[in-house]
């Protein structure tokens, strides 16, 4: 069996490229055949000399890689390019590479899920890769719709508050775990690429309206004259905080014995703040309606970093800063119902644990 793993940082330094090293280091020691790629670039970790991602990770011989063009020559590590594909980045095309010199890799990758879907089908079947591992980041997590199951690293760098950083991982956590459509009602919703209205009973009538994204407010209005008609309301694409609040305060307790189908909930994460999405997701089951995906995307673990760039006025410069620990992981792990680990105290044995079972992969 195979699985891509998609790891997600919520800021920058909250230990995304601490988890990522981790879990390579381990898979390398029980040696999986490995595939590695990443979600664009963190624009904040450009070199200012090569103009390049600065190299992050460490890669071993046979890792089979998707870089653009002008990271071949960013790192250490050496490679055979085995295919350069069509697929184009700010950085140049996206190349399908093996490491034939271990070192240290500049992972710069493709940037839309269709692109990460084309990368990923060649090294599973092509190339022979168990597990795919995928760099991202918060706001770039549109594309993890093609992976099996995510892993958030986050800690203080996104907020030194422990209780709203909690809150909102934990709102994270909700909003990936949605209910599924049932198996049977699938078909109905599949292939609809537009807000689609449908009738008391799922195979009659259907309106479609003129966007697959409910980002504006004419939206609100087509669906507020039509809804008394509505049993469930798809919406394929981008999901705006803003829009969907508006849509609640309209509709309210019209929403009762009503089912709200989103395709994933990424694009709910994708339109706006967690917590305040996950708030606008219980009022429409308050006002008795339900929300439910179609996809389903696997929070696996969370990877906690309590360090943060503490800005010091005195000197105007930055010093390592640290919250608590030991309450930061007390207060998570108390939140949520999966690992929660401190991956630079701890490692990533747990942790790939995790990711095996979920693949049912044995080690």
């Amino acid at each position: 069996m195979n699985l891509t793993i998609g790891i997600a940082g919520t800021a920058k330094n909250t230990g995304k490229t601490t988890t990522t090293s981790a879990i390579l280091n381990e898979l390398y020691n029980i040696k999986v055949p490995l595939g590695l790629t990443s979600i664009g670039y963190d624009g904040e970790e450009i070199d200012n000399i090569t103009g390049l991602p600065k190299p992050r990770l460490f890669v071993k011989e046979n890792t089979i890689l998707a870089i653009a063009g002008k990271c071949l020559k960013g790192g250490s590590a050496e490679y055979e390019i085995l295919e350069t594909t069509d697929i184009s980045t700010p950085l140049g095309n996206i190349n399908i590479v093996r490491v034939v010199k271990e070192g240290l890799a500049v992972i710069a990758g493709p940037n839309k899920g269709t692109q990460l879907k084309y990368v990923k089908d060649m090294m599973i079947n092509d190339l022979g890769c168990k597990i795919i591992l995928v760099d991202g980041a918060l706001n770039r997590i549109a594309p993890m719709t093609e992976t099996d199951g995510i892993i958030i690293a986050t800690g203080a760098a996104r907020n030194t508050n422990i209780d709203i950083l909690v809150k909102e991982t934990e709102a994270l956590y909700e909003l990936l775990n949605l209910p599924k459509v049932s198996e049977d009602k699938l078909k109905f919703f599949l292939h609809a690429d537009k807000i689609a209205l449908f009738s008391k009973a799922l195979d009659g009538e259907i309106k479609f309206l003129k966007y697959g994204s409910l980002i504006d407010f004419g939206t609100v209005e087509e669906i507020v004259d039509a809804i008394e008609n509505v049993q469930a309301i798809f919406i394929p694409a981008l999901i705006s905080e803003r829009v969907l609040k508006q849509l609640n305060d309209r509709l309210n307790q019209l929403w009762s014995n009503k089912t709200l189908i989103i395709r994933d909930s990424i694009k709910l994460i994708a339109g706006g703040d967690p917590q305040n999405l996950l708030k606008e997701i219980k009022r429409i089951k308050e006002n008795g309606g339900k929300v439910k995906t179609l996809q389903s995307l696997p929070l696996l673990a969370i990877t906690l970093n309590p360090f943060y760039p503490k800005y010091r006025f005195d000197k105007n410069s930055y010093e390592p800063g640290y919250i608590d620990r030991e309450e930061l992981l007390k207060q998570m792990q108390n939140a949520m119902e999966i690992p929660v680990i401190d991956i630079k105290q701890e490692g990533a044995t747990r942790l790939l644990e995790t990711v095996l079972n979920h693949s049912r992969i044995k080690s």
